[in-house]
């Protein structure tokens, strides 16, 4: 082996082991911890859905009947300034039965779906017992406002942020460090599972408006968590 081909063998291992060194220092010392924070919230958002529905042979006809019971509907919400209404769904669907193995058509379906969220719990549910004799409820649900949401998620992040450091002041100090570098950190919130309180059968009650009762509210409440996620490198080990 010449001198230069020796030279350039050592620089490589040298470089190698320089490198090496370099990954395990940065390595050295590195803890992966959570911590979290938890509060019970109180559920202030109410989120009715509504489904306006006709069937008939005349297409035109029974396009204009659910139109006609729609604007009403949307007109009654529009006189809440904290209601949040918004139409999700416009469909016509051919009804249609097989005799023999051949499709026979026999009318038409129109369908249309509104969904209508306030924090104003009593006047929504006064809404929906006024609009029964228009559209059916399909479903109600009780949620956290957006609002309300971000407000506790600030203040759940600065509980979780304390015990983090905290944890991590623990930790550097079992290991005999004096201190800790933070190297990553993930933040993320989760609460119950929110499910709808569908209606069995959802359907039309009684066309005289005084008929339909005003729903109790009972919204409840979650459990909202906040959770961290991070590494951190205690500094000063022997």
């Amino acid at each position: 082996m010449n001198i230069r081909l020796f030279s350039c063998v050592i620089s490589v291992l040298l470089s190698v082991s320089s490198l090496s060194c370099l990954a395990e220092g940065l390595n050295y010392g590195v803890v992966e911890l959570s911590a979290q924070a938890t509060q019970a919230v109180a559920r202030d958002e109410m989120v009715l859905l509504l489904k306006i529905q006709q069937q008939g042979a005349n297409r035109q006809q029974i396009g204009h009947t659910v139109t006609t019971r729609l604007n009403q509907v949307l007109a009654v919400a529009g006189r809440h300034d904290d209601f949040n209404t918004t139409q999700l769904t416009r469909t016509v669907e051919p009804r249609f039965d097989y005799l023999k193995d051949k499709r026979v058509d026999n009318g038409w379906q129109d369908s249309a779906l509104i969904q209508v969220k306030s924090t104003n719990l009593s006047a929504l549910n006064k809404f929906a017992a006024d609009v029964q004799n228009l559209a059916a409820i399909v479903a109600i649900n009780y949620q956290v406002a957006d609002t309300t949401l971000q407000n506790y998620e600030a203040k759940l992040t600065q509980q979780a942020i304390a015990r983090f450091r905290q944890r991590a002041v623990q930790i550097a100090h079992e290991l005999g460090g004096y201190g800790y570098k933070v190297v990553s950190m993930s933040l993320g919130s989760s609460q119950d599972a929110q499910n709808y309180g569908a209606y069995a059968a959802p359907m039309l009650l009684s066309r005289a408006a005084d008929s339909a009762p005003v729903q109790d509210t009972a919204a409840g409440e979650t459990r909202l968590t906040l959770n961290i996620n991070g590494k951190i490198q205690v500094t000063g080990l022997p």
